[in-house]
């Protein structure tokens, strides 16, 4: 399990591993931590609003 300030928000996934094997970058969510790009893609208006609007 990737420690907490390294796991995307959303999912739990390891942001730095994704990053090592130059996949694409985390989006930082202010004050939170970050989500994976695949998380950020898929993020719904209501989860938009919350991690990015809260």
């Amino acid at each position: 399990m990737p420690d907490a300030s390294d796991a995307c928000l959303r999912c739990g996934a390891s942001l730095s591993f994704m990053e090592r094997l130059g996949l694409e970058n985390a989006v930082e969510v202010p004050g939170k931590g970050a989500l994976c790009p695949n998380c950020y893609r898929e993020l719904s208006a209501e989860e938009y609003n919350r991690y990015f609007k809260a």
